[in-house]
């Protein structure tokens, strides 16, 4: 599965819909809901090589990015970040009826007492979310190094990156200060 996104639009509630491949946030707009047509030649070039001959079609003939289908309705935004599964998701966008488009980098994190724990890192750009994941992997080197077991220096880290951005990291411990967005404050 790659570049699979959670994309949540915020009605009264939320619906729930995947999008495989990519999807430009800037494609979902109040006449394009669910972004344009997917671009199958790059879909194509980007897996063929893992292509068996043996039949069969690569991608369904979809007429948007974004599967128009929610496969959830859920009333929280504590609800959605439950859906979020780092293994099966690299980002989720929040999109409001404004078509403002909340973006988030979905990070795993070693687990904490027995319990895997994610964080939702804002981010503005495709640039900006390059200098996340690069930021991440030094922070990963940094507690590796240090023999710590757990995500909690990282998850830390996190907040204190820049905490304009909303980081949620779920699920919440004790101590957090959780916005109404369901990002978390230090």
């Amino acid at each position: 599965m790659g570049h699979r996104t959670l994309v949540a639009y915020e009605r009264d509630g939320y619906d729930l819909h995947h999008a495989h491949w990519g999807v430009d946030p800037a494609a979902l707009t109040p006449l394009t809901p669910y972004g344009g047509r997917p671009d199958v030649a790059r879909v194509r070039a980007a897996v063929a090589d893992r292509l068996e001959p043996a039949g069969g079609r690569l991608v369904e003939d979809r007429e948007t990015v974004v599967d128009p289908d929610p496969f959830a309705t859920v009333p929280t935004f504590e609800e959605v970040v439950g859906h979020v599964d780092p293994v099966e998701h690299e980002a989720l966008y929040v999109v409001p009826p404004d078509f403002a488009v909340r973006r988030y980098l979905v990070v795993a994190l070693r687990a904490e007492c027995g319990r895997g724990r994610t964080a939702l890192v804002r981010y503005a750009d495709a640039a900006d979310a390059r200098y996340l994941r690069g930021w991440l992997a030094g922070a990963r080197a940094v507690r590796d190094v240090a023999g710590t077991d757990t995500g909690a220096p990282v998850a830390a880290a996190l907040r204190v990156l820049d905490p304009g951005r909303g980081t949620v990291v779920y699920p919440a411990v004790s101590g957090e200060n959780r916005r109404s967005d369901g990002s978390v404050g230090t």
